[in-house]
């Protein structure tokens, strides 16, 4: 039935106007400039996609009105057919924008509706025009009104469907919620999105998303595989569900396989930050170093408030040398993520391999940044190295390198940490023989299984994979004629000579491809 009144999707395509023609305004403490795909607020300025800029506008305009997803589809969209998580990055973007500049405005979700825009008393004030009138803001939300009520007089069919799109936005709220917290780092915050991504599936177990997410988070444990299998058996091209699965078979699979599956990953989900990751750690520990770094970029851009991306930011600083940058990102890490372990060990590995070793002493000796579960093994190795550092160009001495030798039998990561100061001092036939031991299983130093294991931070096995190798810390190793023999052994030549792609060259050494 048609009683003349404008569809409501009608009028809000009308109202739409182009970013470049949309004058600056102010919404609640921040200056919103539409043309400039910027906002202003008390902490600075930063930029936002076309896309995300567009939702705050809308989000503005209406006032403090709701907007559903479906307006929101309508206006910043342009009815286009896009799926639910379109508008749920898109929201936790400008969520992060607004936070990156310390406003206070509030992009609130209303359970089973839709968004609305909380600024206080001020929203949507132009700087060049006036605000519309009562009347004009009033035969907006007459024809908001009148919308919502042809949508509810469909009968019971619509009545079925609204409650479908009810239970489904509850569903994108969980996961939404739950993809925020895993990628901001802080205690338990993978244990509480867990949670989040289990609510989610028991309100609906259908859901492929909810599963790869709680595939993701809980990755490296028993359950893992199962989420993922879980999550690929309702939609074989869940991301995450693949990241995990690629994860798991790594070195089952051989890497050139495990590269173009993380590759193939981000191809069709640009935005899976988990993928983008894998690739990071990968490409540098093949010395694909400018691979690595753009990669890591790409997963910032994601997840810009992941403090796992942000100490490896820190590090690809060190490693293409600009100090002042690594200290500048390392230093904020440190203060968003006070005993965040990546966070940390970046920090002391930037300081110590620097010629800082007093400063990573320092570091090491203030408990309220220390990550929790350091143990004591670990910490009188760190003692051990950042002395022998200090007595590099007197000798260090016999007792501290016989302490890091002993530990880095202990755990991959201690072993890691031994490697690259054993060859920063310049002792390489002690690098060689704790490198043998974890690369490749060989020599005296090689891992225990059983007995006084450093059972903390340092004892995962990703801590002890080659990614430690191609930093500046071992650049004595890489120079030395042993090193060709070494990637031999650990399968790095073989990559290098089929994927016809070796290690940068300015971390290539003495190898010769």
């Amino acid at each position: 039935m048609n009683d003349g009144q404008v569809p409501l999707s009608s009028t809000l395509r009308a109202t739409a106007q182009p970013l470049a023609a949309r004058a600056d305004f102010r919404a609640g403490d921040l200056l919103i400039r539409p043309s400039m795909l910027s906002i202003e607020g008390p902490g600075g300025s930063a930029k936002g996609e076309p896309r995300v800029i567009r939702v705050l506008v809308a989000l503005a305009d209406a006032q403090g009105g709701v907007l559903s997803r479906d307006m929101l589809l309508e206006q910043c969209w342009d009815g286009l057919i896009v799926g639910d998580d379109a508008i749920n990055r898109a929201v936790a973007e400008l969520r992060r924008l607004i936070a990156s500049v310390g406003g206070q405005v509030e992009v609130q979700t209303v359970p089973r509706v839709g968004y609305r825009l909380e600024a206080g008393d001020v929203l949507a004030q132009s700087t060049e025009e006036k605000r519309p009138t009562a009347g004009a803001s009033r035969s907006s939300r007459r024809a908001m009104l009148i919308g919502g009520a042809a949508l509810l007089a469909v009968g019971a069919g619509g009545t079925a469907l609204y409650l479908d799109r009810s239970q489904r936005g509850t569903v994108d709220e969980l996961i939404e919620r739950g993809r925020v917290l895993q990628a901001t780092g802080g205690p338990d915050t993978k244990q509480r999105a867990a949670a989040l991504f289990r609510q989610a599936i028991e309100a609906d177990p259908g859901r492929a998303d909810a599963w790869g997410w709680l595939a993701a988070v809980t990755i490296g444990s028993g359950k893992a595989i199962a989420h993922a299998q879980r999550a690929l058996a309702l939609d074989p091209s869940e991301p995450n569900a693949r990241a995990v699965m690629a994860v798991e078979r790594l070195d089952l699979d051989d890497w050139i396989t495990y590269e173009d599956t993380l590759l193939g990953i981000v191809r069709d989900a640009p935005e899976c930050a988990l993928a983008l990751a894998q690739i990071v750690l990968f490409y540098q520990g093949m010395g694909r170093c400018v691979d690595s770094l753009r990669y890591n970029e790409r997963a910032i851009a994601v997840e810009p408030f992941n403090p796992a991306h942000q100490a490896r930011r820190s590090m690809k600083h060190w490693i293409f040398g600009d100090l002042a940058k690594c200290d500048q990102v390392a230093n904020r890490a440190m203060q968003l993520w006070p005993r965040e372990p990546i966070v940390w060990n970046a920090r002391m590995i930037t300081l110590a391999f620097t010629d800082r070793p007093y400063a990573a002493g320092v570091l090491l000796d203030d408990k309220a940044k220390r990550p929790g579960n350091l143990s004591p093994p670990t910490i009188g190795a760190w003692r051990a190295t950042l002395q022998a550092i200090a007595d590099r160009r007197a000798g260090p001495s016999r007792n501290d390198v016989a302490v890091m030798v002993d530990t880095a039998m202990q755990s991959p990561g201690m072993a890691a940490n031994a490697i690259m100061a054993l060859s920063y001092i310049g002792l390489l036939d002690e690098a060689y023989q704790v490198a043998d031991g974890l690369l490749t299983q060989s020599g005296q130093v090689v891992q225990r299984t059983s007995g006084s294991l450093a059972r903390d931070i340092y004892a995962g096995p990703v801590w002890g994979r080659t990614q430690f190798v191609f930093v500046p810390a071992c650049a004595n190793l890489r120079n030395d004629r042993r090193f060709t023999a070494l990637c031999a052994r650990t399968g790095h030549l073989a990559y290098w000579q089929k994927r016809g792609i070796g290690p940068d060259k300015f971390v290539r050494g003495s190898i010769k491809l």
